[in-house]
């Protein structure tokens, strides 16, 4: 009989979990479901999922060469709530292809930049 209950406990708290663990919207308004509070006014935020989703990291917008392991190659949107030009680069050391975000924009990262970022720059846009 105890084997029994203990199951049907599992059973139950297996049941709930899943229904948690369920898939959540996203918004398109970037000021909804607490993503301005996720990206802080001044910084850039790249978001490893599509439309300011999935998770983020906010860096200062101070030229950055090499974004670092953890976030190289990750990136699929961005919000650049500084007061300047973001440069986006798909190579280190400011080498690659390079595109202009500009200050307070959002931006989905598409084609050749969706998980291509390793590195920024603040008003160096090449050419």
């Amino acid at each position: 009989m105890k084997l029994t209950v203990k199951t049907a406990v599992l059973g139950a708290v297996l049941a709930s979990t899943a229904v948690l663990a369920g898939p959540g919207t996203a918004s398109a308004d970037p000021t909804k479901d607490g993503i301005v509070s996720s990206c802080q006014e001044g910084m850039i935020c790249f978001f490893d999922g599509h439309n300011l989703t999935g998770d983020v990291v906010q860096l200062f917008p101070v030229n950055t060469p090499n974004i670092g392991w953890v976030w190289n190659d990750r990136a699929s949107s961005v919000w650049n709530r500084s007061g300047d030009e973001l440069c986006i680069w798909t190579d280190i050391d400011y080498n690659g292809r390079s595109y202009p975000i500009p200050a307070g924009a959002t931006q989905e990262l598409l084609f050749l930049y969706d998980n291509a970022v390793s590195g920024f720059s603040i008003n160096q846009c090449g050419g």
